[in-house]
């Protein structure tokens, strides 16, 4: 059971990092329509879940993210960079492509 915002983004983040399945997180999202959270602002490390999906390379999530409105492309991590930086550094050409038609 999910109490707070901050057990959710705990959940969350712990979810993606661990490679869950896309299922998982669509049950975490919609145990999260009871409490107030705005996902494009949860940060994990200085890194929003749209960083977080280019960087484990999770176009699965990304797309759910960003095509169900719960997420933004053009936010900065804490080192400035956008997520489409982070696709192209580390060579997530599928997901690069993807971000350039968004």
């Amino acid at each position: 059971m999910i109490l707070d915002r901050h057990q959710f983004a705990r959940r969350l983040f712990h979810t993606i990092l661990h490679d869950g399945d896309l299922l998982d997180i669509e049950l975490l999202l919609r145990k999260s329509s009871r409490i107030n959270v705005n996902l494009d602002r949860l940060r994990h490390d200085g890194q929003s879940l749209v960083h977080v999906c280019c960087l484990r390379n999770r176009l699965d999530l990304l797309k759910l993210f960003v095509e169900g409105g719960l997420c933004g492309v053009l936010s900065a991590n804490a080192d400035g960079w956008l997520p489409i930086h982070i696709a192209v550094y580390l060579g997530h050409t599928h997901i690069v492509l993807y971000l350039l038609g968004k």
